[in-house]
């Protein structure tokens, strides 16, 4: 996040609000581009072929996912999304975020494919384990839960 605002609550809000790194200005490019760097190294570290959070478990090879040992039939968008979420969990996705992700879009307000596939997604999960892994968080978007969190 690149912005004119550098008090603590603001840097503070946008980290939570899912920014990789916040720089106020004034600044220098060499900062600014060190920092792209480090996003961009980040996110093209290793993956791990495995997920698993409690009793959720996603597995990337395959693209099978299994809730108490019990498989779960997903589309290829709500693997995709389960993914997503579950690579982070705690950290709030704000539905742009998800649509340019899972599917690849510029934010249209209008659409509400990300709402739609987290209630199917859901409804399959929620059944088998009534945790509820995916939260809504109120005018933002959702977050996978993080149950070391929840203690």
């Amino acid at each position: 996040m690149l912005t004119a605002r550098n008090e603590l609550d603001d840097r503070l809000q946008g980290l939570n609000l899912g920014a990789d790194d916040y720089i106020a200005k004034p600044f220098f490019v060499e900062e600014l581009a060190a920092r792209i760097h480090a996003v961009v190294r980040r996110s093209v570290g290793v993956r791990q072929n495995f997920l698993s959070v409690g009793s959720l478990k996603l597995h990337r090879i395959t693209r099978e996912v299994t809730c108490d040992q019990q498989a779960i039939e997903l589309t290829s968008c709500e693997f995709n999304l389960l993914e997503y979420l579950m690579r982070s969990p705690g950290r709030v996705f704000t539905r742009t975020q998800i649509l340019e992700h899972v599917w690849g879009y510029d934010f249209n307000p209008n659409t509400n494919v990300v709402d739609v596939c987290i209630q199917r997604i859901r409804r399959k999960i929620d059944p088998i384990d009534e945790t509820n892994w995916i939260e809504s968080i109120r005018g933002v978007g959702y977050r996978f839960r993080n149950p070391d969190h929840d203690r």
